[in-house]
């Protein structure tokens, strides 16, 4: 296996071939360390936007000096229809943590051009289907997805080229308007999702508020997707609940929404639970907030 002895080679990468379709020089930067020892956790956060980007958003990591790798995400401006670029590579010692996906911010997205490349890559990385069910609800089925195991991490780069081009040339320089108001209801929901479901699991803001305090974590979150639909880090650190989440429609709750009915009594909770998420699916939504559970919760 070939492991990646230049972390951000997978950045370097994205940047020469996204270098004429933004402008480097208008950034946000966001640049944290805390050492203590030999104990090491920093990011470097770069954030940019385009005509229809809200947000691009490039990291560098390390936590504990043990776990180092880099993330690419792309946020679309809610009124056109381009997925969501996300990479994501790293690991420990000989444990790779990758993640590759253009994730669909519309239900109807033509995945044509990405299957062979999916098929390709997976079949040469020798990887199966991601059994993570929180990845499964925000991604796509082309997903490529390394859990700590071994994986040769330079192939796994190249198949990060091969999923950008398709982006770039299928998905984001068409940039198809979404012209209706429900349409881009829909993918407003959608953004917000992917945003909501990946800090709800992705433990580096807990690991990011103990070395460095809340409030610079916040910021990081901040800088990352504060962008409208914007996502807000948590109150309290301590003050969560096993979200709901329906593993077969994918359909998420959002804490706010879910307490709403857990307030109501045990007796009710599951049937009301299943009756909003078949008629929030049912109109192409993916998470409740609390503005859907009021407009579903009487019609349902």
């Amino acid at each position: 296996m070939t492991r990646l002895t230049n972390m951000c080679k997978p950045i370097d990468l994205f940047r020469e071939k996204f270098a004429a379709e933004f402008d480097a020089a208008d950034r946000m930067v966001y640049d944290v360390n805390r050492q203590v020892g030999d104990d090491e956790t920093f990011l470097r956060l770069e954030a940019y936007a385009t005509p229809t980007l809200a947000r691009l958003v490039i990291e560098e990591y390390m936590v504990h000096t043990k776990m180092h790798g880099t993330v690419i995400t792309t946020y679309p401006k809610v009124d056109n229809e381009i997925p969501i670029f996300f990479c994501q590579i790293g690991g420990v010692g000989d444990r790779s943590i990758a993640v590759l996906d253009i994730s669909p911010t519309t239900a109807d997205l033509d995945y044509t051009p990405l299957i062979p490349v999916y098929e390709k890559y997976r079949e040469l990385l020798g990887l199966k289907p991601s059994s993570t069910a929180w990845l499964q609800a925000i991604c796509s089925p082309y997903l490529l997805h390394c859990n700590y195991a071994e994986m040769d991490e330079e192939l796994f780069v190249e198949a990060m080229v091969a999923y950008y081009d398709v982006w770039l040339e299928h998905y984001y320089r068409p940039a198809v308007p979404a012209t209706s108001p429900d349409r881009i209801e829909r993918i407003t929901n959608a953004v917000y999702k992917f945003k909501f479901q990946l800090h709800h699991h992705d433990p580096a803001y807990g690991f990011f508020a103990k070395a460095w305090g809340k409030p610079a974590a916040d910021a990081f979150v901040d800088l990352e997707c504060g962008d409208y639909p914007a996502f807000l880090p948590p109150k309290d650190l301590d003050d969560k609940i096993r979200l709901w989440h329906n593993e077969i429609s994918h359909v998420l709750w959002t804490e706010e929404a879910q307490r709403t009915v857990m307030a109501g009594g045990e007796a009710e909770q599951d049937e009301r639970r299943s009756r909003v998420e078949a008629a929030v699916l049912a109109d192409g939504f993916g998470i409740i907030t609390p503005d859907l559970l009021a407009r579903y919760a009487s019609t349902s």
